[in-house]
């Protein structure tokens, strides 16, 4: 089966699309699920954001919830999935916690976007860090998150990082940090968790790399015994679904893996890889 687990509709604040939209244009491209996962980003700094950048507000309401049903009636050989993407701070845990409960979400992604107050694509996050403190700083927020009490059922876009990242070589890979992303992956593994593989790699493009986390992570995760993947273009406009879904799965393939999970109706499931 065809999955694309992370994209975004206009119930994200960068995203206008209808979510009808992306799921008719997923099932036109042979696609058997689509995930919606919509920014909940509570701790975002508004209030610090640099001129000219937007507002991350929570824009997440019942309405969301019909618009899926909506998608789903009007495209029945497709799955359309109501999640939401998790931006991890932790100051805002508690909040977190009670709004995954407000709501019946279908899969939930737990990502990192903020780091100590500042969000990676700001370029105060980088003042004063060479490549290495930068990245491990976003590592040590990223092992946090793993502990993180309230419920989440995969990881999202590990070495997000490097799309913004203002070094020479911006992939983070497995070489850079071993014991640190051994770590990581232990803990997806031993807390039966999802890898995502987030084919939305920004400047990281320009070196080769096809996903977040990087092929050599991926195959250090595979190593370690982790086979719970999942693949995600993390589109925000309907051109962007699927994106490079293919040569994802391929270079998956490759690696050893030849299952997808997937949160269906409240239970996780495999389908192959397609």
């Amino acid at each position: 089966m065809k999955a694309d687990c992370h994209n975004h509709s206009l119930f994200s604040p960068d995203s206008s699309r209808p979510p009808e939209e992306g799921a008719e244009a997923a099932a036109k491209a042979g696609f058997g699920y689509i995930a919606y996962t919509e920014h909940m980003d509570l701790g975002f700094p508004n209030d610090a954001r640099p001129e000219g950048e937007f507002i991350f507000n929570y824009l997440i309401t019942d309405e969301y919830f019909r618009r899926i049903e909506n998608a789903n009636r009007a495209f029945p050989a497709i799955e359309v999935v109501a999640g939401v993407e998790v931006g991890y701070t932790p100051e805002d845990v508690p909040d977190i916690a009670k709004k995954l409960g407000d709501h019946p979400f279908g899969y939930v992604i737990n990502s990192v976007h903020v780091c100590h107050g500042l969000d990676c694509y700001w370029k105060k996050y980088w003042q004063g860090y060479t490549r290495e403190q930068a990245y491990r700083e976003y590592l040590a927020c990223v092992r946090e998150s793993l502990d993180a009490p309230y419920r989440w059922d995969a990881v999202g876009h590990l070495g997000y990082i490097g799309r913004p990242s203002p070094f020479e070589r911006k992939t983070l890979v497995y070489s850079d940090f071993p014991e640190e992303l051994d770590d990581i992956l232990l803990t997806v593994i031993r807390k039966g968790k999802i890898l995502e593989a987030n084919s939305s790699v920004g400047g990281c493009a320009a070196e080769g790399t096809i996903c977040l986390p990087d092929i050599s992570i991926m195959k250090r995760y595979y190593e370690l015994g982790g086979r719970k993947v999942n693949f995600g273009s993390d589109s925000h406009r309907t051109e962007r679904t699927g994106y490079n879904y293919g040569i994802v799965a391929a270079a998956l393939k490759e690696i050893g893996f030849d299952k997808w999970t997937l949160i269906s109706r409240g239970k996780e499931i495999t389908e192959d890889i397609g």
